[in-house]
């Protein structure tokens, strides 16, 4: 490696004020704030959904920035070597999501009907409340030291100057596998389980991968907002936002066709009882409207929108088709947990708050990283160096 290139990129740190931190750090302690003055308000059943909707959210985003990572270290992907780091980043938010998850369960029974109601054998044994906190509280728990393990070897090709490759290829497909297993089961006791009638084998792979989905299109917002204040311009080229669009749209296809593939088997299979999922969510009011703003953030204006090679390489409107893509994924959260538990649709000031506070928790989370290590892994053997695209 370039002596001046590595120089250049270990230059590059402790150059985001301090100041942003502090200001994401106060939003997240705001946030906070509302959270735990509202779970003792009239309206504690909504703050906790809420809360529920951004730990699923974000902490889906935090673990998929550094799947997509992993992803990119399995296939020897040598185009998307300088956005590597930037995605891992976000796998520092999960030491906060741990802390967020035991905090989840203080409000057990508010959120989650089966920890105060019988369902039916054998739900009762798979929803008993303590087998629910102890195999995602250590489920998590693997996670996290996981992504400490991988994030230290990966720093270490930079820092310490060794080869780590083949020690990142052995780690890489094992935190594919257990992020499955963990998230599966987050879907199915935060999600899927808050409807007793509602059954679908295929919900744990639409909400993981739609997590990864997600975590793509913010990498692509974070690193053009880096690329410009850090002037990355020469490690992070137009062609590596061609393909970044090229994914977040196929992933956006195979998302729209994980969710239409789990009502295939009600209506082919005769299962009325499933039916009451669906008609609440796409055929009542006022969540007929919101199903549909769902679908077109996640799918119709991301699918359309980036078709044009164009869209693809001009970055402010990758970023703005990765934004609303985000939030329709967020929206998407919203609409999987609120109708199970309500029946209504409202978002107020302490919704606004308490979300804003994730992102912030988030955000600061990554900056604190980003100013600590360097963001382009020049020590990678992949890496090649400034302006440089070593294709698929």
């Amino acid at each position: 490696m370039d002596q001046a290139v590595k120089q250049e990129i270990l230059d590059k740190r402790n150059q985001i004020p301090k100041w942003v931190i502090l200001l994401f750090v106060a939003l997240a302690v705001v946030g906070l704030g509302f959270f735990a003055i509202g779970t003792n308000g009239e309206n504690k059943e909504e703050v906790w959904q809420v809360y529920l909707v951004n730990f699923i959210f974000w902490t889906g985003v935090a673990q998929g920035g550094l799947v997509f990572s992993c992803i990119l270290r399995i296939t020897n992907a040598r185009w998307g070597r300088s956005l590597l780091r930037i995605s891992e980043g976000f796998a520092c938010f999960t030491i906060i999501s741990f802390v967020l998850l035991i905090v989840l369960f203080i409000g057990k029974d508010v959120l989650f009907p089966y920890a105060t109601q019988h369902y039916h054998h054998p739900k009762d044994i798979w929803l008993n409340m303590n087998f629910v906190m102890a195999r995602n509280l250590i489920g998590l728990a693997i996670i996290v030291v996981m992504n400490y393990f991988y994030l230290k070897t990966s720093l270490s090709q930079d820092l310490d100057g060794k080869d780590k490759m083949d020690t990142l290829k052995k780690l890489a497909p094992a935190i594919i596998i257990v992020y499955a297993i963990v998230f599966s089961f987050f879907s199915w006791d935060f999600m899927m389980s808050l409807d007793p009638h509602w059954f679908s084998t295929l919900f744990g792979p639409y909400y993981f991968m739609g997590s990864l989905v997600a975590a793509i299109g913010l990498t692509i917002i974070i690193s053009v907002a880096l690329k410009r204040y850090l002037g990355l311009n020469e490690y992070l080229t137009d062609h590596h936002y061609w393909d970044m669009a090229k994914i977040l749209q196929g992933l956006s296809l195979f998302w729209v066709y994980a969710m239409f593939s789990q009502f295939l088997p009600i209506w082919y299979a005769n299962m009325p009882e499933e039916t009451g999922f669906v008609i609440k969510r796409v055929a009542e009011e006022p969540f007929k409207s919101f199903s549909w703003a769902v679908l077109t953030c996640c799918f119709i204006f991301p699918f359309v929108a980036l078709l044009p090679r164009t869209n693809k390489i001009f970055t402010p409107i990758v970023v703005f088709i990765s934004a609303v893509s985000v939030a329709g994924l967020w929206m998407d959260k919203f609409m999987l947990i609120v109708p199970s538990l309500s029946e209504g649709l409202s978002f107020g000031l302490s919704h606004f708050l308490i979300t804003l506070g994730f992102v912030s928790a988030f955000l600061a989370t990554f900056l604190i990283f980003a100013n600590r290590y360097p963001l382009i892994p020049y020590g990678d053997p992949f890496f090649e160096g400034k302006n440089a695209y070593g294709g698929h």
